[in-house]
């Protein structure tokens, strides 16, 4: 006896569902990750058979997705800005994706999976030290304001584990807890880390905010058909009256807004502030990270040419003060 399953059917509206709206989002780098975020979980279960309850649990969790998104297609803020987050790399799994990818093959671990315990409390063992990499983005982030002011993350206080000399009993810390203490200290960093975009990807987004990648709003499809028709109980109108009308209950978490160009700028300068800008230090042969800000101070200083600058500062004296001009006296003229 075959065990009862979701219909095929339904999984199939589901999906086209999905991709509809991916192809609805008003940015190009979140059309194409969702798109290839929807496929490959679907792809991931095509040969397996997953019971009943995991099957509810997947179809709960793809009626969320597809309320995300069509929430972000209307013009909410804050499902908008989850999903441009989730595309670009600033949460979800391919946060920890890119993660990887920058974390030298050598010394990042998998620190999350659970069959690499085994592999985890050899690498963590006294003399570990975290990748050069980590480090220096973990310093970065740490005087970055704009990660605690967007509610984005946590801000890791160590940036190395610090492991005590002694216990509570004033002995010394057995070696399996001094592994540990590294453990966690990696697994936590790692998943407070805001790991650097792809060049492609980060002049997109540059582009998008400067308006040197040129942006048009989606336009989406119509429904096809008329309103269905309202049947009035007579009966009960005429015992209890009109019934309600819509209310404002629904845009108590927020309101939808027209997705234009202005709109779209500010949450992809928000997502900008938590990406990393990379350069090369060429007196320290170490990378350099640099990030984003929300407002920018207008510029107060004045370009001008070498030979003209002294007209700038001309009438002024050594201290800045304005030289004042010596009226000519009138002399009295001599009687002969």
């Amino acid at each position: 006896m075959s065990s009862p399953r979701i219909p095929v059917e339904t999984w199939r509206h589901l999906l086209r569902a999905l991709l509809r709206e991916c192809s609805y989002l008003p940015d190009p780098v979140a059309r194409v990750n969702m798109h290839a975020h929807t496929l490959d979980r679907y792809r991931r279960y095509v040969k397996k058979k997953p019971d009943l309850i995991r099957q509810i649990a997947l179809h709960k969790s793809a009626l969320q997705e597809l309320s995300l998104l069509r929430r972000a297609n209307e013009g909410y803020s804050k499902p908008l800005e989850k999903v441009l987050q989730l595309a670009y790399g600033r949460r979800g799994k391919r946060r920890q994706d890119l993660i990887d990818k920058f974390i030298t093959p050598s010394d990042a671990v998998d620190a999350l999976d659970p069959a690499n315990v085994q592999p985890l409390v050899g690498q963590f063992k006294d003399g570990w030290r975290p990748p050069s990499l980590m480090v220096d983005l973990l310093k970065a982030q740490r005087h970055n304001a704009m990660i605690t002011l967007l509610n984005a993350g946590y801000h890791v206080k160590e940036i190395e584990p610090v492991i005590p000399n002694e216990n509570v009993w004033g002995r010394p810390l057995a070696q399996s807890r001094r592994i540990n203490i590294r453990r966690e200290w990696y697994v936590k960093a790692r998943s407070n880390m805001f790991p650097p975009l792809p060049d492609a990807e980060l002049d997109t987004l540059d582009g998008l905010i400067s308006g040197a990648t040129p942006w048009t709003p989606p336009k989406r499809r119509k429904a096809v058909g008329t309103a269905p028709f309202r049947n009035i109980n007579v009966a009960l109108f005429l015992i209890k009256g009109p019934s309600k009308g819509d209310t404002f209950e629904k845009y108590v978490d927020g309101r939808p807004h027209n997705i234009t160009r202005r709109f779209m700028t500010r949450l992809w300068k928000r997502v900008s502030c938590l990406v990393p800008r990379v350069n090369w230090n060429s007196v320290t042969k170490r990378p350099t990270f640099s990030w984003d800000v929300i407002h920018t101070n207008p510029q107060l200083a004045l370009s001008t040419d070498e030979e003209n600058a002294w007209q700038i500062f001309d009438g002024i004296d050594d201290q800045g003060k304005k030289i004042k001009e010596v009226e000519p006296r009138n002399e009295p003229q001599q009687s002969d």
